[in-house]
């Protein structure tokens, strides 16, 4: 009997670890040549699929939509646009070319003014409404995010829009389009994942200062993880265990990312990207999860 009851505990974790999980988040490798991008692939135990962002268009024809195919996925129950800007939504169209059925996406459209002033570079007003345009025909129900939404996903996972300026009425004036960036909160159980699109240093120090909603255990690290994005009492806010990049390998060691990576590097804080790591997968079952690497394998 004394053997039985030692051994249970060891039975229990074992059968946890071969249960299927509650959750998957893949951090899709749409950063494997020059271009930055982000797309985020959540699987739930219940069958819900979400993406949020889809890299630039032919990019996830080559890395975005072969992973859809691996996991036989048809159907994507939401799209978030995280911010109108190409290498977030442009494989919006590799998606409608493989006959991906997409129920619902949430793509806010940014004040033309605000747009036009990232011209020739940035935000492109007219591509913006055209894909808009495109999602419609195709059959996509097509939605405007706001703060406060809330999409539960079953088994005590959810997805809470926390905040969605629009560029033009924020409490620090005018900003530019990352900084209409999605902030979502990810939560399973105890658990909190944080997805932060291009978040920029003025809405981003508006929430280290006034947010006290977004301590997470993961980070989707903001604007690639490259200067310019929100500066360190945001990520001092937020705490994490474990930072997620989706960068390619020459952004992230460059000069652009430094003050970055020495904040990660200066708090222990270990960080996963996928220009060194190719697709990045967090599993979840219960109150725990791993974090796998294509290339390194498991590292937690």
């Amino acid at each position: 009997m004394k053997y039985l009851l030692l051994c249970i505990p060891v039975i229990a974790a074992a059968a946890m670890f071969q249960a299927k999980p509650d959750l998957i988040w893949t951090m899709v490798n749409v950063n494997y040549s020059q271009l930055q991008g982000d797309a985020h692939l959540i699987q739930t135990r219940g069958g819900k699929t979400i993406l949020i962002d889809t890299g630039y268009r032919h990019i996830a024809e080559k890395a975005l939509i072969p992973v859809l195919q691996k996991k036989h996925i048809t159907t994507l129950d939401i799209v978030f646009i995280s911010h109108p800007h190409k290498d977030h939504y442009g494989g919006l169209y590799d998606l409608m070319k493989h006959h991906m059925e997409i129920k619902k996406i949430y793509f806010n459209i940014p004040d033309k003014k605000v747009c036009d002033r990232e011209i020739p570079w940035g935000c492109d007003y007219n591509d913006v409404l055209a894909t808009r345009k495109a999602l419609i025909n195709y059959g996509a129900d097509v939605k405007t995010a706001s703060p406060g939404m809330i999409f539960p996903l079953g088994a005590d996972t959810n997805i809470n829009i926390l905040y969605a300026f629009d560029g033009v009425h924020t409490p620090v004036g005018r900003t530019d389009i990352n900084d209409m960036s999605l902030i979502m909160m990810l939560t399973h159980r105890d658990l909190r994942f944080l997805f932060t699109g291009d978040l920029n240093r003025k809405i981003g120090t508006y929430l280290a200062k006034n947010s006290d909603s977004i301590q997470a255990d993961i980070l989707k690290v903001p604007h690639h993880g490259t200067e310019g994005t929100a500066p360190n009492i945001f990520f001092q806010k937020v705490s994490p265990d474990y930072g997620l990049v989706p960068a390619p390998k020459h952004l992230w060691l460059s000069e652009r990312s430094k003050r970055i990576r020495d904040w990660f590097k200066a708090k222990d804080v270990p960080v996963f990207v996928n220009g060194l790591d190719g697709d990045v997968t967090v599993i979840v079952r219960g109150n725990s999860y791993k974090i796998n690497s294509a290339i390194s394998g498991a590292n937690n």
